[in-house]
């Protein structure tokens, strides 16, 4: 962590034991990005971003008060201050909020590689032109690809407080991501993925290509089907899609205010013994792990539904205080503002089924690969949801002809309760992982509205 970053922190928790805060806490973060993006043979847009902020709290007349800043100068440190003491005067209802002491010892993470620090324009600039022309000579009815760019991010945080907690923690990755448009007659077909590198040795061209190629030219002479009630299967990405919409309702936050369906379900069964949700904060050879979260608690491994049963919700210290529990480790935010909750890496644990597998068990009906939507087709209070969907007919297990507009309609809580099999296609460790993972599902019944 830069010396200046140190010494203003050092200033200021200084400064606001002075200023008469029995506690107080600072969380710095700082990221930057340079992204290269290429279209037609040209390169067409280069970024290069960096941005930091600090937020204070401290405790003041038995208030938390929050400030926070962009501008991490000396002459800053009044005004933090003065903010979050105005802040505290301004707050109504008491809470027993503390900054925390820390832990002895944190678990040992290197989200950092130092190889990818040699990243430059060049490098990204040949990349994103080299994907582009790779994808365009993939097939002749791809026509153009809309989307094509390359990114090196990296990323810092550190916690210190007045109780002797110092946390500090950098990540760095590299991204790619392509999106094109084939045509065949009158039919327009689109499709775009993404991949995050921390080793470029895993990084090529041409298989990523090739992915995409195939799938955009898998989905030219889609159709919709009839409406029916349907043996769906969801692809990975799709039933990410729906758990990410839905990871939400497992936070004691929106429990505690009522916005949640799982408000008073702690310990009674909401889905089929098949299904267990993990939350965990390190995952061994994943590139998402992170060993602390936003109040310095250390990373845990949360069963949010033991086979079945609802068995915790995720908290941060305040929610934990509220329900007489200890944090799951989930505090998220407060380098702007107050602390929120989030899931650090949310998954259904992984089945014993093949995709292909599924497909056998559900014989006929229909691989849905996407859905769309997921703002405005959600109810996240109540689970309900109609999303517009893409992917293909299955027949006799196997994949058949391309459908698209189609929607889906069920409600998540309830397919928890039908999920008749879940495949093995959960990976933390690949370039494709994101925080939030599924592996594909079998559901028997599902609303589809098509033609």
């Amino acid at each position: 962590m830069d010396k200046n970053i140190q010494d203003f922190v050092t200033e200021l928790l200084k400064k606001a034991e002075e200023a008469g805060f029995i506690e107080a806490e600072a969380v710095y973060g700082a990221d930057s990005t340079m992204s290269v993006s290429a279209r037609e043979g040209k390169i067409v847009e280069y970024e290069n971003n960096e941005s930091s902020s600090l937020s204070f709290r401290g405790l003041f007349n038995g208030q938390m008060g929050y400030a926070s800043t962009e501008d991490i100068r000396p002459e800053m440190i009044p005004f933090l201050l003065e903010q979050a003491k105005d802040n505290c005067s301004v707050l109504e209802v008491k809470e027993k909020i503390t900054v925390y002491e820390g832990e002895k010892e944190y678990p040992e993470f290197n989200g950092f590689f130092e190889e990818l620090t040699s990243i430059d324009y060049d490098y990204l600039a040949n990349t994103a032109l080299s994907l582009e022309q790779a994808l365009l000579a993939y097939d002749s009815r791809i026509e153009a690809v809309d989307d094509c760019f390359a990114v090196y991010g990296s990323a810092e945080i550190m916690i210190r407080n007045s109780k002797g907690m110092h946390c500090e923690s950098r990540t760095n990755g590299f991204d790619v991501y392509i999106g094109c448009r084939a045509k065949e007659g009158e039919d327009v077909q689109t499709y775009g993925k993404g991949w995050s590198f921390t080793d470029l040795s895993q990084f090529n061209i041409q298989e990523c290509v090739n992915k995409v190629g195939r799938r955009v030219i898998d989905k030219l002479g889609a159709k919709p089907v009839s409406s029916a009630k349907l043996p769906v299967v969801l692809d990975k990405v799709a039933a990410r899609a729906l758990l990410a919409s839905f990871a939400g309702s497992f936070s004691a936050e929106a429990i505690q205010k009522g916005i949640s369906r799982l408000v008073g379900k702690l310990g009674e069964v909401i889905a089929d013994s098949k299904i267990t949700l993990i939350d965990e904060g390190m995952i061994e050879g994943s590139a998402l792990c992170m060993p602390f979260d936003s109040e310095g608690v250390s990373a845990k491994r949360t069963v949010l539904i033991d086979k079945g049963r609802f068995t915790s919700e995720l908290h941060n210290r305040k929610t934990a205080l509220v329900d007489g529990v200890e944090s799951t480790g989930n505090a998220t935010g407060g380098t702007k503002g107050p602390l929120g909750i989030a899931p650090t890496n949310l998954y259904f644990e992984k089945g014993q089924y093949t995709q292909d597998e599924l497909f056998e068990k559900m014989g006929n009906g229909i691989y849905i690969t996407a859905v769309y939507g997921l703002h405005a087709g959600i109810n996240a209070i109540s689970g309900d949801f109609s999303l517009m969907s893409e992917g293909f007919l299955i027949e006799n297990g196997k994949i058949g002809k391309p459908v698209n507009q189609i929607t889906i309609a069920d409600n998540f809580f309830d397919v928890l309760m039908k999920v008749e099999a879940l495949a093995n296609d959960v990976d933390y460790t690949t370039p494709e992982s994101t925080h939030i993972q599924s592996p594909s599902l079998l559901i028997p019944d599902v609303s589809v509205a098509g033609e």
